[in-house]
């Protein structure tokens, strides 16, 4: 199921669906493994609706093999406020790449055509193919946390980026 406004070129996103339950390690937000039984079970129960403060989920596939390769957890407040967070699969080599895809297929899609004010970003500071996209998309950095997310064997500060739709800018005064 891909949609032709989420596609880049190596990765699309999509909703989620009840098959990925099996796949529930690449795409869960939680430092526990989760059971495809508990993946089933929260995929029935605890699935948000678009504008509800509940997250929706949008699915980060391959178009090598169509597999989950992360999510990303949209938060929308009053319809005018979105967060995203990332979750990608522990595995990958190559997560930072595949994130800034999803960010850059992501911020144009919320800022420019859903017309959200703001759009914030969570981002690690060793993401730097993802701060890369960031910045290049016109994100500012707006927060920093100092060691904030743990690494293996360590912790490295955490970034909050906003996309800052254009009819809400206001030029220094």
């Amino acid at each position: 199921m891909r949609v032709t406004y989420l596609t880049g070129t190596t990765v699309y996103l999509r909703a989620l669906l009840a098959t990925d339950k099996e796949t529930v390690a690449a795409w869960f937000p939680s430092p526990f493994p989760k059971s495809v039984a508990a993946a089933e079970e929260w995929l029935k129960e605890s699935y948000g609706s678009w504008g509800s403060g509940k997250p929706t989920y949008l699915i980060i596939a391959q178009y090598s093999d169509d597999q989950p390769v992360g999510s990303c957890s949209l938060r929308t407040h009053d319809y005018r406020r979105a967060f995203l967070n990332f979750t990608m699969a522990p595995w990958l080599d190559n997560a930072d790449e595949l994130r800034a895809e999803a960010l850059r297929l992501l911020i144009p899609w919320l800022r420019d055509d859903q017309e959200f004010m703001s759009v914030l970003v969570s981002i690690a500071s060793d993401e730097l193919a993802t701060i890369a996209a960031a910045e290049e998309l016109g994100l500012e950095q707006n927060v920093r946390l100092r060691e904030y997310i743990a690494r293996p064997g360590k912790r490295v500060d955490g970034f909050l980026y906003q996309a800052l739709n254009t009819p809400w800018k206001v030029a220094d005064a």
